[in-house]
């Protein structure tokens, strides 16, 4: 008898290298200092959750990341599908300054289908 949960599969790899090399990042500072302190981090946001989506209403929280060319980038669920609870993909929407959508960057069908 198999565990029936909510299985957040997260963004695509291309995604993560994507935010890795145009993500914003920052660093902690030391309060006694004012020294950097820690590896610099992605900075984001959240704007909105995806709780209805999870089997329990335990779905992820979505977030905006800002980009070094002034856009974003934004989670999406793109699917999900159910295998012994639902199986969330995210993908990357990507903004220009401007706000208009200039990529997406997409789980493979036969990734989500294998789910």
């Amino acid at each position: 008898m198999g565990i029936r949960c909510t299985q957040i599969m997260g963004l695509p790899k291309e995604a993560e290298v994507f935010l890795d090399q145009y993500g914003m990042k920052a660093q902690s500072t030391c309060p006694h200092c004012g020294g950097l302190i820690g590896p610099a981090r992605r900075q984001s946001t959240i704007y909105a959750d995806a709780k209805t989506q999870g089997m329990f209403d335990d779905g992820p929280l979505l977030h905006d990341y800002p980009l070094t060319d002034g856009g974003k980038a934004r989670e999406i669920v793109q699917a999900a599908p159910w295998s012994s609870g639902p199986c969330i993909f995210l993908a990357l929407r990507i903004f220009d300054s401007t706000g208009a959508t200039t990529r997406e960057i997409l789980w493979p069908q036969d990734k989500i289908d294998q789910a």
